[in-house]
């Protein structure tokens, strides 16, 4: 099981940096075109924005070209205010965060208790809406009987009201069977849930033993919140 959970978390954090290579290099390609665009426009040489930006016409010619995987901000700032343009960075909450080694073995440890006929499927992304790629997924999912089961598992309990907020969007956007809200058996996640008690609505608490029992007799066990 600790092997599997040390694969799992490699194969998660492969992925992450996969998608943000290819980010990279669309924010690179687009960055380049505007940067061309505006300095034609302007009728100005290459030359002439490099020592302006302080930086090599090599250097430059290659960011003009998106072909430079070392542009900082430093110099998108730079170039941009020489050409009269404004550059702006933002951070978005969106795609699938890795987990640690500790979220993805208590996991695996509740999902060894499936069996048959179900079966299971961890980093479950929600269904495509609109014609848009789908960043959000379900930490697992539980498929079988012609039923699903989703399941999130929240390992520190801090913000709750965020964290019900953005279940409660996943619920909504992929309504399923049942689902199953695991929360770390720690002092401090039960001290925080026991001050919210209605932050999570509609899911009532249940017992570890009988979300087991369900799952080990290859039954779907009912919606609710469970302290692993």
């Amino acid at each position: 099981m600790e092997r599997f959970a040390q694969d799992c978390c490699m194969s998660t954090a492969a992925r992450a940096l996969e998608e943000a290579a290819r980010r990279t290099r669309r924010q690179l390609a687009d960055s380049a075109a505007e940067f061309l665009e505006r300095r034609l426009m302007l009728d100005l040489s290459q030359d002439h924005v490099a020592v302006a930006s302080g930086m090599s016409r090599k250097h430059y010619g290659l960011i003009e070209r998106g072909e430079s995987m070392t542009l900082t901000i430093a110099e998108m700032n730079a170039i941009a205010s020489v050409l009269g343009m404004t550059s702006s960075v933002r951070l978005f909450p969106g795609g699938m965060p890795i987990r640690d080694r500790a979220h993805t073995t208590k996991l695996i440890e509740v999902l060894g208790w499936v069996t048959s006929p179900l079966r299971y499927r961890i980093e479950v992304p929600l269904p495509v809406a609109d014609g848009r790629w789908e960043q959000r997924a379900w930490d697992a999912m539980v498929f079988g009987s012609g039923a699903r089961t989703a399941i999130e598992l929240e390992m520190r309990l801090r913000d709750v009201q965020a964290a019900a907020r953005r279940i409660n969007l996943k619920r909504r956007d992929d309504p399923t069977d049942r689902f199953l809200l695991l929360i770390a058996d720690t002092r401090t996640n039960r001290t925080v849930l026991d001050q919210v008690a209605d932050a999570f609505g509609d899911l009532p608490r249940i017992r570890r033993q009988v979300v087991r029992s369900a799952l080990e007799t290859g039954s779907h066990p009912p919606s609710g919140i469970v302290l692993i």
